[in-house]
């Protein structure tokens, strides 16, 4: 009838067409229920609002309270912007300057810098406690270095333990002293707190700690746990204990450096070779054989303690090059507090590369190339007086009579051409007789 209002439906509630009457009660039984779970749970989250108001009341973005976070009035995702700065950004720079070809390894040790600055650490342990591992000479106890320079402006400001000297049990006494009565009892501990403690950011280097004895392990593991160490010395008035709170402990370590050996021959990446597949598979390979190499020799405890486990990559052929720059630009310095100027071109730069490179030892060969093909002989030169200040010398490659080991390629070997520039006399320049005279001058090797 009109008028009337059906006593099945209900303000703001769904119609469903009626086919027929069969199933009319169940389908109008369902709605009621669906309505009184809607109302039963509208009614929780307004006791639940009301509950939470007074907690909600500083924190406008949340819409329901109770302490619980389930909405928010706007979501911005949160970018940091160009330009940006953050606390251990000049540390990194330093890094990046002076350690070459490590970049992850150098955004590992950011990462941890960062989580420590911020208070992101577990009080009363150290800094951070980081193993660095990977072949060898590509820059592990160079990226030491770096740091201490970064934190302290001085690459000598570290504690090192050189832990092949630590082999036997025995030997453990040097660090932490010997009991009163025993030998060396009256020789001060290695990890004193005079040597430990005071410093910010106190860096202490365990060189190649796979060698050490594992007592030295042990004493590492405490460090870690509990942050602190009781030397052998104690007095009433002295425990002994000696923190390492403010200190970054780090281990370098060539664990696993057989298989690694293999894995660099095997794929011959490195220095020639410009396959970045071959080198992301040779980077995986090497972690893998390092940290499987590690199980062997350290307890899952101490493996489980450390906040940064980097293993650093082989360095591929652009890293040499700037890797050369870098001791030419060293060498140069040296020359120039002599009065005279060197100058290389790239033919050079490559001759040497070429001699410098080896997968297995990583720069140090290169290192050795330098000291032999350039300081050498131009220390001879200066020595038998044949540059003089002013001079500039030019550094080129020339071919020789001999062949190489094929009995094809000719060998080659650096000469060196001398270029007088000034001459003083009586506190007056002039100019020498043939200008720009070039003086060919051999040292053969």
């Amino acid at each position: 009838m009109p008028g009337k209002k059906n006593s099945d439906s209900k303000k703001g509630a769904p119609k469903k067409p009626l086919k027929d009457d069969k199933g009319l009660g169940e389908s109008v039984n369902d709605e009621l229920v669906e309505e009184e779970a809607v109302e039963e749970e509208q009614e929780l989250l307004a006791a639940s609002a009301e509950s939470g108001a007074e907690a909600d009341a500083g924190n406008p973005g949340l819409k329901n309270g109770g302490g619980i976070i389930t909405d928010y009035e706007a979501t911005i995702p949160i970018i940091i912007p160009p330009g940006a700065r953050s606390p251990v950004d000049d540390i990194i720079e330093v890094l990046h300057r002076e350690v070459i070809g490590q970049e992850r390894a150098i955004d590992a040790i950011a990462r941890a810098l960062l989580r420590s600055r911020e208070g992101f650490r577990t009080s009363g342990r150290p800094i951070s406690t980081m193993f660095f591992a990977g072949p060898t000479g590509v820059g592990k106890t160079e990226t030491v270095r770096a740091l201490a320079k970064a934190l302290h402006n001085d690459w000598r400001a570290i504690l090192k333990v050189d832990c092949s000297e630590y082999s036997e049990p025995h030997a453990i006494a040097r660090l932490i002293g010997a009991p009163p009565g025993y030998i060396g009892s009256d020789l001060p501990a290695i990890l004193s707190k005079e040597n430990v403690e005071g410093t910010t950011n106190r860096l202490i280097l365990f060189d190649e700690i796979e060698k050490a004895h594992f007592r030295l392990h042990n004493l590492l593991l405490q460090i870690m746990d509990e942050g602190r160490i009781t030397l052998a010395r104690r007095t009433k008035d002295d425990p002994g204990e000696v923190s390492f709170e403010d200190c970054i402990v780090i281990m370098t370590s060539n664990v696993g450096a057989g298989d690694i050996e293999k894995i660099l021959h095997q794929n011959r990446i490195g220095f020639r070779n410009t396959d970045s597949v071959a080198e992301i598979r040779s980077d995986q390979q090497i972690y893998v054989a390092a940290k499987e190499a590690m199980k062997n020799i350290f307890t899952p405890e101490f493996r489980n303690r450390l906040t940064e486990f980097i293993v650093f990559r082989a360095l591929d052929r652009p890293s040499l090059y700037k890797i050369l720059q870098k001791l030419l630009n060293i060498s140069a310095e040296r020359f120039a507090g002599l009065g005279f100027t060197l100058q290389l071109n790239d033919e050079v730069r490559d001759w040497l590369v070429d001699r410098g490179m080896d997968r297995e030892l990583g720069v140090r060969p290169l290192v050795r190339a330098v000291e032999k093909y350039i300081d050498t002989k131009v220390a001879e030169l200066h020595a038998y007086g044949l540059i003089h200040e002013g001079d500039l010398l030019e550094a080129r490659i020339q071919e020789t009579d001999e062949l190489a080991s094929d009995g094809i390629t000719p060998k080659s070997e650096i000469v060196f051409y001398r270029t007088p520039r000034s001459n003083e006399q009586g506190g007056r320049k002039r100019k020498l007789p043939m200008k720009n005279q070039r003086t060919e001058i051999i040292l053969r090797y």
